[in-house]
């Protein structure tokens, strides 16, 4: 492999990250010796940027602006490719860099994203403060349309876009039975809906304080100003929904800054809806943050007025510390180390069915996912062994595939998390009882573990692991399940499972998150607001929204003589 590694660099790459032995490793050699230096060849591109998933900054020049296109356009893979672009006032607009979106199934190329640079993300925001003044004086039922437009421009595409969602996210893209339109990239995009229906129900009404004579005092209610959204990549489709959104229809103007491992589907909804609204209201940029981040350029913008971040809790607290500086608004959206507590009274199977569902929806890659199962020691050994079957009879592979349940973890860097925490769990006694390890092949699979013989003290329990392995905790008294589950710096979502309806009810209202379940867990809240306690962030989304979007003003105004 040194000799190798010394006469073919693409051999590396492709050892590294595709899993090749080293016989095969020497036929890709081979046929990299024919393709080198051929424009567009598979190998090259993967030298320059398609395989460097991990978060350093990698030793070559990003993708010609030739390449970023799909290898297929989005699901006909006998069609021309596909080739993406900003949108930035209004128009499409082409770079000369890019880089490689990996879709986690075979860690080869699914796409090339444009990369942007301080340029791209300095005229989009002018463009967004140029438009702000007329979007916010134009009438709330007219950006109502604005938003309507949108959907209706999105809705023909809506299996187009599943399809191109699970090629660069991993989960399963579902639709393709009534049975599973609830899964995957599919059920992402109905969640989707609810944002734009949401938006025909807003109301922004004037408050009459006092009335003074000559004068009377109203409280009004104005849009923040510039807002960025920037988007995780776990549900890249939803989460960009729920805050362009209301943004919009609040009178902001809005730029979305997706993740780099998921932007495909992002700019393809942006090239869909660029006439929907007025030139400027609406921009979308991104970067490969190993080279220039986007989305810290947006954050340190003075003329950005709003930041609202979904994505973990490092970056959340740095963007909340730089945008001190100017006061700038945020809403932050974070991780969760969220438990379960299931009690005695409770059917071992069909409580493990549900905390299943609860633990590895979307590969365990959800923000609110059971990231804990407190389970009674009467129904502990049951439990564990239901929880063990459901995990070796979860069907995971490719989400392309109809028969798929659970895809692979979204990118390198997540797999490598969840491992390093697992093995970390392992080392210090705990017993695996399925799964534990990485699938062999290609992609970013993890097989869907079961861990038992942990508590407190242990990282699989005190973190986020944000993937497919639960740690079981056996418990003999409700209130200690309680002051477990609280025991946390995290404070998202929660669950309690019992046949005692009352109980359970008071137990759930006695969870420090910011949203709980009774019987269910990711159960649909129907827009309600939604965010976090303590460190799981600032702030809300959902719900009317009023004050993420808009601030509060006190008028004095005087009468017009009648």
């Amino acid at each position: 492999l040194q000799f190798l590694y010394l006469i073919g660099p693409a051999v590396k790459e492709a050892r590294t990250h595709m899993h090749l032995s080293t016989g095969r490793a020497v036929a890709a050699l081979r046929s990299a010796a024919r393709w080198q230096g051929t424009p567009g060849n598979p190998i090259t591109q993967a030298r320059y940027g398609a395989l460097h998933v991990r978060y350093t900054r990698p030793l070559c020049s990003p993708v010609p602006r030739a390449n970023y296109t799909t290898m297929a356009a989005h699901t006909d893979p006998n069609a021309a490719p596909h080739t993406y672009k900003l949108l930035i006032d209004g128009e499409l607009v082409e770079v000369e860099k890019s880089f490689a979106v990996l879709n986690p199934a075979t860690g080869q190329p699914a796409g090339y994203c444009p990369d942007c640079d301080q340029e791209h993300v300095d005229k989009a925001v002018a463009a967004a403060s140029k438009a702000f003044r007329a979007w916010s004086k134009t009438p709330l039922e007219e950006r109502k349309k604005c938003v309507a437009n949108a959907w209706k421009l999105i809705e023909p595409h809506k299996a187009e876009l599943a399809a191109l969602l699970c090629q660069e996210q991993g989960k399963p893209k579902g639709g393709e039975t009534p049975e599973r339109m609830m899964v995957g990239a599919t059920l992402e995009m109905l969640l989707a809906e609810t944002s734009f229906e949401a938006a025909q129900r807003v109301k922004i009404e004037e408050e009459l304080w006092k009335d003074m004579g000559e004068h009377e005092v109203v409280v009004c209610r104005r849009p923040v100003g510039v807002a960025a959204g920037i988007a995780p990549w776990n549900f890249p489709v939803v989460c960009l929904f729920m805050k362009l959104v209301p943004a919009t229809v609040y009178g902001n103007t809005f730029i979305a800054k997706p993740s780099p491992f998921t932007p495909l589907t992002t700019l393809r909804i942006f090239e869909l809806i660029k006439d929907a609204f007025p030139k400027g209201v609406i921009n979308c940029v991104v970067s490969d943050d190993r080279r220039f981040r986007a989305g810290e350029a947006l954050v340190n913008s003075k003329k950005v007025d709003k930041i609202s971040f979904t994505g973990s809790v490092p970056t959340g607290k740095a963007i909340m510390s730089n945008c001190a500086k100017d006061m700038k608004r945020v809403t932050l959206e974070l991780g969760g180390n969220d438990a379960a507590i299931v009690r005695e009274d409770c059917d071992p199977k069909a409580a493990a069915k549900g905390v299943f569902y609860g633990a590895f929806a979307n590969t365990g890659q959800v923000c609110v996912a059971v990231k804990r199962a407190f389970v009674h020691e009467k129904i502990y050994d049951e439990f564990v062994a239901e929880m063990t079957k459901n995990a070796k009879e979860a069907k995971v592979g490719d989400g392309m595939k109809a028969d798929t349940e659970y895809g692979p973890l979204c990118c390198e860097m997540q797999l490598n998390r969840v491992s390093e925490l697992v093995e970390d769990a392992k080392k210090n006694g705990a017993n695996i009882l399925t799964g534990g390890k990485r699938r062999e092949g290609a992609g970013f699979f993890y097989e869907p573990t079961i861990i038992t013989g942990v508590q407190e003290g242990f990282r699989i329990v005190d973190e986020e692991q944000f993937g497919p392995a639960l740690p079981i905790i056996k418990y003999s008294d409700d209130e200690d399940a309680l002051d477990r589950a609280n025991n946390t710096d995290f404070g998202l979502g929660g669950s309690v499972w019992s046949k005692d309806i009352k109980k359970a009810n008071e137990m759930a209202a006695d969870l420090r998150t910011g949203t709980v379940w009774v019987n269910e867990h990711l159960g649909n809240t129907m827009g309600a607001p939604f965010g976090g306690f303590k460190q799981s962030g600032v702030g809300r989304e959902n719900g009317d929204n009023i004050n993420t979007w808009t601030e509060t003003q006190t008028l004095k105004r005087a009468k017009v003589a009648a």
